[in-house]
């Protein structure tokens, strides 16, 4: 059996889907890879232990750019059976104790740059990190570490190794975790979904701020293509910090690169315009948790790109449905798109699959016609549902924005606080 037999049969999360060539750009140099992050996570391996992670710590991976460093920690974790917690971006002081990180945390390690990006947000990523994060891991630190591998307890297709969470829109956040097999499972499955071959060249933009991101682009292009560049891309001020320096549109333009996760149509119209030109090959653009429209074909058309819209939740589906958009097609309001295949089955609001042992629920109310699926919209995305829990509060919603949706429990959190510091004076 061949590496790569192995690779899409084996049911643990490690750097054995990277056994071949692979090269990265990070827009200084392109690095022959492979051995690059063999090293880079054995050192992490090291630094974890030297810190006393164990087998089932919980671990925060706080780096903004998908580059080798973070891709190295992954594997790391993954391979120490730790488990890894998506975190949500704090909007508020007073909604600090309403992020991911609190609600399902605290972690006993989070894993981190220099203090430039504790200064995110206004200061208050490092203050969530240092309230709910546990323990710090610089990665400062790595180079002093060995190079040479580190033996720790052996890791099970069981095991958790990532944890997320419901979005929180409708009723409390609650945990969800995900197994190593369910992520290796999952995973390949994305492999064909969107489009990954050996040929594809991948762009990395988004950090684990959701388990889609993980799960539909970075793992899967791991497991198939040999071609990556780190160009992160913010869901707030998306293009902002890149605009002195276009190298990495240079390098979109000449390496011909295919691949992207974009995370609302806000950044990608940032994204598009400041390219301005059609890509020389078609570059297809992963979004998730909204229904496109028609002007979404004249994009296609105009900057030769294709859109993967996929559909589901964390609980169900990663996802259950997807709507491939592109220069010739006709868009229906509302449309989800299609069941790609029969991994996931959905009847009404009942979704099985063979990963789970009974049914799971959507939350959504989905309508099915002509092989498509339609979407009615939640009351609470209108304006006026909005406008009826903020009524005489000074807030700015903009600030609970996070990708294609407001993060409610963080809303709901602050307006709390808020309410009781009023009650105190």
């Amino acid at each position: 059996m061949s590496s790569l037999d192995v690779k899409y049969t084996q049911n643990t999360l490690n750097r054995s889907i990277l056994d071949r060539q692979i090269y990265w750009y990070d827009n200084k140099h392109t690095h022959d890879a492979t051995r690059d992050i063999e090293i880079l996570t054995n050192r992490w391996k090291h630094l974890l232990h030297h810190n006393g992670a164990v087998k089932g710590n919980l671990v925060t991976i706080s780096m903004f750019t998908v580059d080798m460093i973070h891709v190295s920690a992954i594997f790391a974790c993954a391979e120490m059976g730790l488990k890894i917690i998506i975190l949500d971006s704090p909007a508020t002081k007073e909604s600090l104790p309403y992020t991911k990180l609190a609600l399902h945390g605290p972690s006993d390690f989070y894993l981190h740059h220099d203090d430039n990006y504790m200064s995110a947000y206004g200061g208050l990523h490092g203050e969530m990190l240092r309230r709910y994060g546990g323990k710090s891991v610089s990665v400062e630190d790595l180079d002093d570490m060995p190079f040479e591998d580190l033996v720790t307890d052996e890791v099970y297709p069981d095991d958790p190794l990532l944890m997320s969470s419901t979005s929180g829109t409708t009723k409390p956040s609650r945990p969800v975790l995900f197994s190593h097999k369910e992520v290796m499972t999952i995973s390949r499955r994305n492999v064909d979904i969107f489009k990954f071959d050996e040929n594809s060249k991948v762009v990395h933009s988004r950090n684990l701020h959701h388990a889609s991101a993980m799960l539909t682009s970075l793992i899967p292009s791991l497991m198939a293509s040999n071609h990556h560049l780190t160009f992160p891309l913010s869901h707030a001020n998306p293009i902002t910090e890149h605009r002195r320096d276009m190298g990495f549109y240079r390098r979109l333009r000449e390496d011909e690169y295919t691949h992207i996760m974009i995370a609302n149509k806000h950044t990608l119209m940032d994204f598009l315009e400041t390219y301005q030109a059609p890509f020389k090959s078609k570059l297809h653009i992963n979004m998730c948790g909204f229904a496109l429209d028609q002007s979404f074909v004249e994009l296609a058309e105009k900057y030769n790109v294709s859109f993967h819209s996929h559909y589901g939740s964390i609980d169900t589906a990663i996802p259950l449905l997807v709507n491939f958009v592109d220069k010739d097609s006709v868009v229906k309001d509302n449309s989800l798109g299609i069941l790609p295949d029969d991994f996931y089955q959905l009847n009404g609001d009942e979704v099985t699959c063979e990963l789970w042992d009974e049914p799971r629920y959507i939350e959504d109310q989905l309508k099915y016609k002509d092989g498509e699926f339609f979407i009615k919209p939640r009351k609470e995305n209108t304006g006026r549902y909005i406008m009826e829990i903020t009524r005489g509060l000074d807030i700015d919603i903009d600030l609970f924005f996070q990708d294609t949706k407001l993060n409610y429990e963080q809303l709901r959190g602050h307006i709390q606080e808020v309410k009781k510091e009023y009650d105190k004076s």
